[in-house]
């Protein structure tokens, strides 16, 4: 067994209520190093890509990165891996905190769920059990009422990974949370859960995890933690103001989404309303961090006698400016309802978005809302929307499909700002050219993340910066952001300590720690495979190159960005580099990898 991991994983098939250890084989575990790619490798040989992702025997794979729980920087993430019941794709997302680590501590690798309960449960995992316990008493509560009841039967010490009503609901863009605020959010992991009648997973980890070389490990990581410091981004610019601190820079860039991304344009003033310096001075109580970080970009918040994390920079993008909505309390309020029942603040803006387009050019009307008045800047409703589409009822069952179902459903499928299926995030694509080819190429659909988080390698990139708006070169950064983020993802690693450190100085501590001799190559040939298996996947659930493409509005409608009017040329600009992508990656002309891989 390789050090530093468990080398075992556990099934639950909650229909038959069988509960089975099995062993990882040292080969995976070099070949897949953890989270993300061992998630990919594990659904890709229990699930038909052709099979309907709610069906009783999809699989929710839980995985530990290969280096969570350690001493790296930022070390505390995991991943869930599924295939997507909003979009059908491959899908792969991770959330940090504490639950992670503590999961690792129980001697688990992977835990993988499948079948259905005959009525609600939650799973409690320690180093010595795994049971399935009735959840009778906790369907139906939000996710901070049922951490409470579970940590007042158990330890304060437990940690719990839980849908609210959302989930329960099978809302297509429900989310899982754990430590009550951190979510695994994108692509609607919540309904996947929520379908099962799985409420809750309970870890009560205590296993020590001790680095095999010890010199080598703490070596790298005394650099990396050296390179933290000396980053502006992590050692200031995030721990000062928190994520929503991007609100002004992105703004300036003109690329914060305005009206169902329809323009970029906001009053100054306006901003300031949503800055991350109002909420310093407004909301913040105190400012927080996951597992072993030191950036602390986490806030908690007040609100009258209301008290949650966030909102974070995405939330404030999609729920405010690009409702043309500037009341800091009202998005704080609203995002505090989505930690609470669940919900992906993504998918949840970007889809009212497209809800207020189509009402204000008459698709939908007063009696498809039953009364409510979705226009762009109209006060006071968000936090009624918000609970709506977590509890499934009146227009709320609508935006809860997400934004290409609803688009679909009023007959304006164009108007949908997904990659896909899956929304876009709060970084306008006709502003970074870079962003807007990750967005195309992503496993998973419209995500800045999987895609590369290209968006501010145009401007705090520091010696990777890069032009923003050239087409030739584009393709390389791309391809070379989604293999570092794929290495994060599956070693466990926040995406922000990217900004500081990267391949050199991970590979130094995942050998120290494992006592493998892995250079920054390694790293990346692996996350390399890791993307191909993903593509294979997607191509065998039906996406094709068409699918590796943009909303119509961003090659149809110009907009004034960076001193010019902007669209993105099908042919002259997208095509060429998505070509040029698929080339660097060693796929055909249709976008297909190659068998041997």
């Amino acid at each position: 067994m390789i050090n530093g991991y468990n080398g075992k994983g556990v099934k639950v098939d909650l229909s038959s209520n069988k509960i089975e250890e099995f062993e990882i084989e040292d080969f995976i575990i070099e070949s897949f190093l953890g989270g993300r790619g061992l998630g990919v490798y594990f659904l890709k040989k229990l699930f038909n890509p052709k099979e309907n992702p709610l069906s009783e025997n999809s699989p929710l794979i839980i995985t530990a990165g290969g280096l969570t729980g350690t001493k790296t920087p930022t070390g505390g993430r995991f991943s869930i891996s599924f295939k997507s019941p909003l979009t059908g794709t491959i899908t792969s997302s991770n959330s940090g905190g504490f639950w992670g680590v503590n999961f690792r501590k129980t001697g688990y690798d992977v835990l993988i769920i499948s079948g259905k309960s005959s009525e609600p449960v939650y799973l409690y995992i320690s180093e010595d059990r795994v049971k399935i316990i009735s959840a009778k008493d906790l369907w139906g509560k939000t996710l901070s009422e049922t951490t409470d009841i579970l940590k007042e039967k158990y330890t304060k010490a437990v940690k719990v990974l839980a849908i609210g009503p959302a989930g329960e609901n099978l809302v297509l863009i429900s989310a899982i949370m754990n430590d009550y605020s951190r979510a695994v959010a994108r692509g609607g992991p919540g309904a996947l859960m929520g379908s099962k009648n799985l409420k809750a997973i309970v870890v009560d980890g205590r296993k020590k995890l001790i680095p095999k070389n010890q010199e080598l490990y703490y070596s790298g990581i005394k650099q990396a933690n050296k390179l933290l410091k000396s980053s502006p981004v992590t050692s200031k610019a995030l721990p000062q103001l928190g994520t929503v601190g991007l609100l002004k820079l992105i703004n300036d860039h003109d690329m914060l989404p305005h009206k169902n991304f329809q323009d970029v344009y906001h009053k100054p003033e306006n901003i300031e309303k949503i800055s991350g310096e109002l909420l310093r001075k407004k909301l913040l109580i105190a400012k927080r961090g996951c597992f072993n970080c030191t950036i602390t970009c986490t806030r908690k918040t007040k609100v009258d006698d209301k008290t949650g994390e966030g909102p974070e920079f995405e939330t404030t993008a999609l729920m405010g400016a690009n409702l043309d909505i500037y009341d800091l309390e009202d998005i704080a309020i609203s995002n505090y309802i989505c930690n609470d029942y669940g919900l992906d603040t993504i998918s949840l803006g970007n889809t009212i978005g497209l809800a207020m387009e189509l009402y204000e050019k008459g698709y939908i009307t007063k009696s498809d809302t039953e009364g409510i008045e979705l226009m762009f800047g109209k006060r006071g409703i968000l936090p009624v929307i918000t609970e709506l589409t977590a509890l499934n009822r009146g227009f709320g069952k609508y935006i809860g499909e997400g934004a290409k179902r609803l688009a679909e459903r009023f007959n304006a499928p164009e108007l949908a700002m997904v990659v896909k299926g899956l929304e876009l995030p709060g970084y306008e694509p006709r502003a970074s050219y870079t962003q807007a080819l990750g967005y195309a190429t992503s496993p998973r659909g419209g995500c800045h993340l999987k895609g590369g988080y290209l968006v501010t390698l145009g401007f705090f990139g520091g010696s990777r910066e890069v032009n923003r708006f050239l087409i030739d070169t584009a393709a390389g950064h791309v391809v070379n952001e989604q293999d570092s983020g794929c290495v994060a993802d599956s070693l466990g690693i926040c995406r922000f300590s990217l900004y500081a450190f990267g391949e050199n100085e991970l590979a130094r501590i995942y050998s120290g720690y494992t006592g493998l001799d892995v250079s920054p190559e390694d790293l990346k040939f692996i996350a390399q495979n890791i993307q191909n298996l993903e593509r294979e996947y997607n191509i065998k659930a039906g996406f094709t190159k068409e699918d590796d493409s943009l909303p119509p509005r961003m090659f149809n409608e110009k907009l004034m960005i960076a001193g010019e009017m902007r669209a993105i040329e099908r042919d002259s600009q997208f095509e060429k580099m998505l070509q040029k992508y698929y080339e660097i990656r060693g796929w055909d002309s249709e976008g297909n990898p190659p068998k041997t891989t």
